[in-house]
């Protein structure tokens, strides 16, 4: 069976540890490797981009990438003859002729990972090296994008985030496939019975105690080992990339003002995904 799995969600949702926790695990709980992740992510390559498309993406304007978004993606597919998980911080998105940037004719399913929006702020700044007033603006940017400017152009196609409610959104929308939703929160506070809901989204076996070893296998504590011995390829900030995890550590660490933003710029989508009281 061919088509793509998605690992998807908005930055900093805990995106690259649920990538490792399902490396560890199909691997039989092995121990993992920060620069060598399996589930990846290939959508953003440039090199793989301009092979399949015989051009120079780097000559092309964003609106034009995300116009070639699906003929990538159809490439990936047909590239490998089994099911290919892959990372995305994208939004689904519909283009102008009516494609979406995510075509459902290439894809089985897959999880949206969501988290706080105001935890989602904390690590959005330190990952941007920004302030967090800046973070929480670009939370609440409509059709947010990154990796646009020519310095990056050697190695990563555009993202399109959108804001933080955007994403959400078009990832519980029914079109155009369905997803597994799942909350970072849950996933640290119950990992084994989050995980065997992800691991069926995937159409994997579960196994109770591969998913104990991969727990313990990508434990914080060796992600943090592993990233200051080695560094971590997927991030080039001046920050570190694995941060504490903290589930509420924003009650902390937000002003009241702080809070209040992110609450009144997505407290719609907070209140659905019980966000509002937390």
């Amino acid at each position: 069976m061919q088509g793509l799995y998605w690992i998807a969600s908005y930055p900093r949702s805990g995106n690259t540890w649920l990538r490792l926790l399902l490396d560890s695990y199909l691997h039989g709980g092995a121990a993992v490797d920060i620069n060598r992740i399996s589930p990846s992510g290939l959508m953003y390559s440039r090199a793989f981009a301009d092979d399949v498309l015989g051009i120079d993406t780097a000559d092309l304007l964003p609106a034009e990438i995300l116009a070639l978004r699906p003929q990538v993606m159809r490439a990936i597919r047909d590239r490998h003859v089994d099911p290919v998980m892959l990372k995305t911080h994208d939004m689904r998105h519909r283009l102008a002729d009516g494609q979406w940037t995510l075509p459902a004719d290439v894809s089985l399913g897959g999880v949206y990972l969501v988290r706080d929006p105001r935890d989602v702020a904390l690590s959005l700044a330190r990952f941007l090296s920004c302030p967090l007033d800046q973070a929480i603006t670009v939370m609440a940017t409509a059709g947010q994008q990154r990796a646009t400017s020519h310095d990056q152009q050697a190695t990563y196609l555009v993202n399109l985030w959108g804001s933080w409610s955007e994403n959400v959104r078009s990832w519980l929308a029914a079109d155009p496939f369905p997803i597994h939703l799942v909350r970072y929160e849950d996933l640290r506070a119950r990992p084994r019975q989050v995980m065997a809901g992800i691991l069926r989204a995937f159409d994997l076996p579960v196994d109770h105690d591969r998913i104990v070893a991969a727990v313990a296998a990508t434990s914080l504590e060796i992600l943090h080992q592993q990233e200051q011995q080695r560094g971590f390829i997927e991030y080039a900030g001046r920050e570190r990339f694995f941060g504490s995890g903290a589930v509420a550590g924003w009650r902390h660490r937000l002003t009241p003002a702080q809070a209040g933003r992110i609450r009144d710029q997505h407290g719609e989508v907070m209140a659905r995904l019980g966000y509002e009281d937390r």
